[in-house]
Parts: C-alpha cells; sequence; structure tokens
C-alpha cells in the first residue's frame, strides 16, 4: 500500500510542476488613447513589447510603424523620426517630445490578455 501511495504522490506531483511550467499568457494587446492632435496620435498599439518589435501609432492622418527602442515592465521607448515617445507602463502617462516640444500626456491604457 505504501508502494502504491508514493507513486500516486509522484505522479501527482510531476503533473504539479508540468502544469506550473504552462505560460499563463499566451497574447497581449496593450492600447493607450492619448487624443491629441497636437502630436498626431490618437492611438498607441503594443502587440508585442520586445525590442526591435513594432508599435503602431494611429494619428489623425493615418497610422504608422514604430520600432520599439526600449522595452521594461516600467516604461517602453521608442522613436519615430524626431519624435521620441515614451511610455510608463503602470500609469499610462505618454511623454513625447519633438525637437525642442515636450509634453506629457495622460492617456487611458487598456490590456487585453489570452
Amino acid at each position: 500500500m505504501t508502494q502504491r501511495r508514493t507513486i500516486q504522490m509522484a505522479l501527482l506531483l510531476l503533473c504539479g510542476v508540468s502544469l506550473s511550467a504552462c505560460p499563463t499568457e499566451r497574447f497581449r494587446h496593450e492600447t493607450y488613447k492619448c487624443n491629441s492632435s497636437s502630436f498626431d496620435i490618437a492611438e498607441i498599439i503594443l502587440n508585442n513589447t520586445g525590442v526591435g518589435d513594432d508599435a503602431t501609432i494611429v494619428g489623425y492622418g493615418g497610422e504608422k510603424k514604430v520600432e520599439i527602442q526600449s522595452s521594461s515592465r516600467s516604461s517602453i521607448g521608442m522613436t519615430s523620426g524626431d519624435v521620441k515617445i515614451m511610455i510608463a507602463r503602470e500609469t499610462g502617462k505618454v511623454t513625447v517630445k519633438r525637437g525642442n516640444r515636450y509634453a506629457v500626456l495622460s492617456c487611458s491604457k487598456s490590456v487585453f490578455t489570452m
């Protein structure tokens, strides 16, 4: 009886370890709605947040792809021409610098995960 109980406990432990290795998040979609006509940023869409991935900036004249330059759990930085954008991921604040113009946009953040 004890040998059978040991085998059952080992199988239970093995199943627990294998299930904990599964990723809890397969897809993440972050959206920051800013509505800034002065910087032509209506919304910033992030599907992948690694360095070198593309972010989509939707403006009032269309949309453009921007490469992510820096990424961490707390912030994401990107550059598009002479415009530098830094997103504070926890607060939703977006800092935009174009030439000598500097603005902090208070954007609404939404995250969809699956």
